[in-house]
Order: structure tokens, then C-alpha cells, then sequence
């Protein structure tokens, strides 16, 4: 106590601040009101004690217990204030917890439902012998299934708000060739990514898109071809992404007048998306042979560093 009083009497403020306040802020912080109230009270008792050892008149005695009654308020009122301080920030965390847990609960519902969906696809297109029939079936369940994938990885993130694009578009890919692969024709595929995070909206609209590049890729590029090779990329440039496939197999080749393509599928379906993601779409044939098609965008979550997945 005569040190602290000591050093009050030659620097004031700074005692003030580190042996007074300072105590209350962290105590009040780390253990609560009444902490904070009791290092308040044996502030003001320490202040009274070292003024009191000092030889003073009646008058300065009264000051004493004066300025000690002003340091007990003034550390009793911080107190009140980090406590509330505390208490919000408690709230908050709170809040943010149980964010949390629903947003993983919502992706995780979602994904079941649309791999019921998948299920129920699956079932009814057994009921038809037309090969035709089937594949549309097929298609629509692996788009079913490409959101229902984006889904699953949002819920095992803990209820962030967006993902890494690039390991999802290695997975995708790999599911479409095991089961689109063309009969005859051993196929490589080539996947080459930046770390690319995207919301969840741009992210369902991307894997859908590169779900119908691709699998237009395995299904018109390789007739007749005993290999071939299928470049997936995805890079970033500033805040834009860029999503291209490559093939090397026989080109586009225009289906004929008669045979009318059903509208939103395919190519169709490709330019709707890429509108809804305000990018530009473009496909063009190679001239040593096969086709290139390339979405470009600009993101919605800032980069980050971008390491590379291959």
C-alpha cells in the first residue's frame, strides 16, 4: 500500500489507470460483477490507507475519504459497464452458436430431401424400357445430385456460408466419368483448380453448369475414339472466376433441322445459368480438334490465397 500510494502521489493518472482500473476491467471481465465490485472496494480502501499514512490536517482527512468514496463509484460504474459489455458479447456468441448449428441442420435436411428426390427419380425411371427415357432420368438425378453434394460439404463445414469450389468440381467430375465413361474409348481426365470460395448460390449454379459441359463432353465427344482427354480448369483472375472445358474428341456437330432439341437442357440450360451468375459463356472448336467451353464471372466472397488442386 505505501508503494502504490507512493507512486499515485508522483504520477496520479498512470496509478490510477494500472492499479486501479485495470484490476476492476479484468477481474469484472474474467469472473463477474461481484469480483468486480470487491477489487472496486479494495481499491478505494488501499487510496484511503496510503493517504492516511501520510500526516494531514482534519480537512485533508475528509479529502481523503472523499477522493477514496469518488474511486469506489467510478470503479464500481466500470465495473457495471464491462460487465454489461460481457454479458452482450455472451449473447452474441450465443446467437452465433445457434446460427451456427441451424444453418448445418438446414443443409443438412436439404441434402436428404434431394437425395430422396435422387431416390425417387431412380425408382420411376426403372419403370420404362426406352433408353431415351432413361437417360433424361439419369440427368436430372445427377443434377439432383450435384446440389445435394454441395449441400453435404456446406453441413461438414460447420455452417460457413460458402466453400472451396475446387475439390467439389475434382469430385464431380470423377463421378460423371464413372458413370457417363464412353463404352470403347479409354478417357483421361485432367482437373486443375485454384482455391476458389463461392456462396452457396454461385456455387449450386457453377456445379451445374460444369455438370452439363461435362457430361456434353462424355456423351457426344468420343463416338468412335479409342482414347481421348477431358481438361476441367478453374482459375481466378482479381475477383473474376473462370471456369473451362476441353476435350479432344470429334467436335460439336449441329443436330439436323428435323430432329427439334428439347429447350432447357444442354447448351440451353448452360446460357440460362450463366446469365443468373451475370458471366459470359462462349464455346468454340479447337482447331486440332475438339470443343472448348468457358464461363467467366465475377465472385461474391473476396479471394483468398489461391493454392492449386490438381
Amino acid at each position: 500500500m505505501i508503494l502504490i500510494g507512493w507512486t499515485d502521489y508522483k504520477t496520479t493518472d498512470f496509478a490510477l489507470t494500472v492499479f486501479y482500473f485495470a484490476p476492476v476491467v479484468l477481474a469484472t471481465w474474467r469472473a463477474g460483477r461481484k469480483a468486480g465490485w470487491f477489487i472496486a472496494v479494495l481499491c478505494g480502501v488501499t487510496v484511503l490507507t496510503a493517504d492516511l499514512m501520510v500526516p494531514r490536517s482534519g480537512r485533508a482527512i475528509a479529502l481523503s475519504y472523499m477522493n477514496a468514496g469518488i474511486l469506489v463509484l467510478a470503479s464500481v460504474a466500470l465495473a457495471e459497464l464491462v460487465s454489461s459489455h460481457r454479458r452482450a458479447h455472451q449473447r452474441l456468441e450465443a446467437l452465433l452458436a445457434l446460427r451456427t448449428v441451424s444453418l448445418t441442420e438446414i443443409h443438412h435436411r436439404v441434402k436428404n430431401n434431394l437425395q430422396i428426390v435422387s431416390s425417387l427419380l431412380r425408382l420411376q425411371s426403372n419403370k420404362f424400357a426406352d433408353p431415351a427415357v432413361r437417360d433424361v432420368f439419369t440427368e436430372c438425378r445427377d443434377r439432383i445430385n450435384a446440389m445435394a453434394r454441395l449441400h453435404e460439404e456446406l453441413y461438414n463445414e460447420h455452417g460457413q456460408s460458402h466453400l472451396d469450389f475446387a475439390p467439389h468440381l475434382r469430385e464431380l467430375a470423377e463421378m460423371l466419368l464413372r458413370s457417363h465413361k464412353p463404352a470403347g474409348c479409354k478417357l483421361a481426365l485432367n482437373v486443375s483448380a485454384n482455391r476458389v470460395p463461392l456462396d452457396l448460390d454461385q456455387s449450386i449454379l457453377l456445379s451445374l453448369i460444369a455438370n452439363e459441359l461435362l457430361l456434353n463432353a462424355l456423351k457426344h465427344a468420343f463416338h468412335g475414339c479409342a482414347t481421348g482427354k477431358v481438361d476441367a480448369e478453374l482459375r481466378t483472375t482479381q475477383d473474376r472466376v473462370t471456369l473451362t472445358i476441353r476435350d479432344d474428341g470429334n467436335g460439336f456437330v449441329p443436330r439436323p433441322i428435323e430432329i427439334e432439341e428439347p429447350r432447357g437442357t444442354g447448351l440451353d440450360l448452360v446460357r440460362a445459368m450463366s446469365r443468373q451468375l451475370g458471366g459470359e459463356f462462349a464455346i468454340n472448336r479447337i482447331p486440332a480438334g475438339g470443343m472448348c467451353a468457358a464461363i467467366s464471372f465475377r465472385s461474391k466472397v473476396s479471394r483468398q490465397q489461391p493454392g492449386v488442386h490438381r
